[in-house]
């Protein structure tokens, strides 16, 4: 490849970031020690530059389409070692990448509209295209949680766990809205790992930690949900309704008994009951509550679970008396 050409069609720097976003910098090539290959059996690759002069490339498939990892390589290895494939990039590639992503917006659109069974054709159809296209996997995903179809579902959420480019921070929402839809669908730990990969993917963003603690919460796991809520409320206190769930949780705490044997369960000791007791307090101050009113709050809320556990505990030894009672009369 001669560096006139490289500097022409790929060091062009557009003026705006519209216009930079119009004229994206993109083609095909091809290895150089492939020339002399019959054109069919050659590899070829998509190519798009990025930052720092390192490029981008993409093997494309059977179905001229790019599919699979990226590989990274520098500017003086591309102009070595590659050959741009113009005709291919204009004759093949273009015209396939189109057509997947006209599947992939009619499928977002039919999902969008409630209408499940040709979104699901559509997405189906983008992956016999590229079957580790990451859209139409989430998409696929969404539509069958939306079906009620949890089995299938399940395929998917283990699909896209072995996906290495679903792992990016532009897809961490399909990550949030996979996850939204499992806790819906009650399959809170499978909701958890795909927030947490979210997290994974951008730990700043609060929503999917307040996500978290719903999903813990609508699993029974208070301790977990206390956690994550109080840290989303660190991050932000003004997330209104991590505020509005934190004074739910302690009005629930101060009234549902259930609640309290748990938060206060002795068999764990009362090592649990302390650490909880510390996060309920935190998670009050996160939201704003005076430290005082927290301190008084959580107090009231350790008095009833040592009052509830004085009631477990007599009632226990009722009972064993009336046990004890009925075997003395058997005699």
């Amino acid at each position: 490849m001669s560096s006139g050409l490289k500097n022409t069609f790929f060091k062009y720097q557009p003026s705006t970031e519209k216009e930079k976003e119009a004229t994206e910098l993109v083609s095909v090539v091809s290895l150089i020690s492939e020339k002399d290959v019959r054109d069919d059996k050659k590899t070829y690759w998509l190519v798009r530059e990025t930052a720092g002069e390192m490029f981008g490339l993409q093997e494309i498939n059977e179905n001229h389409v790019p599919s699979g990892p990226v590989k990274m390589v520098s500017s003086e290895e591309f102009s070595s070692d590659y050959s741009l494939e113009l005709d291919y990039w204009h004759e093949k590639v273009h015209v396939s990448m189109d057509k997947l992503s006209g599947a992939l917006q009619r499928g977002e659109r039919h999902r969008a509209q409630d209408e499940l069974y040709s979104a699901e054709m559509e997405y189906a159809g983008a992956l016999e295209v590229d079957e580790d296209n990451v859209r139409a996997t989430f998409g696929l995903g969404l539509t069958y949680l939306e079906k009620n179809d949890l089995e299938k579902a399940l395929e998917v959420f283990h699909k896209v766990l072995q996906l290495k480019a679903a792992f990016k921070a532009e897809h961490k929402h399909m990550f949030n809205d996979f996850g939204i839809l499992m806790r819906k669908n009650g399959m809170y730990s499978e909701a958890i790992q795909y927030y947490n990969r979210g997290v994974d993917l951008d730990s700043k963003d609060e929503n999917l930690f307040f996500n978290i603690a719903r999903s813990y919460f609508e699993a029974g796991h208070w301790e977990d949900c206390v956690r994550y809520l109080t840290t989303c409320l660190d991050m932000n206190r003004g997330v209104e309704e991590a505020r509005k769930f934190c004074f739910y949780i302690i009005e629930k705490s101060a009234t549902d008994d259930d609640m309290l044997r748990e938060f206060g369960s002795t068999e764990v000791g009362t090592k649990l009951r302390s650490d909880i007791l510390s996060l309920l307090r935190k998670m009050q101050v996160a939201a704003g509550v005076d430290l005082d009113d927290a301190i008084e709050i959580t107090q009231f809320i350790r008095d009833r679970m040592i009052a509830l556990e004085e009631e477990d505990r007599q009632m226990r030894e009722i009972e064993k008396d009336l046990y004890n009672l009925d075997e003395n009369n058997g005699e």
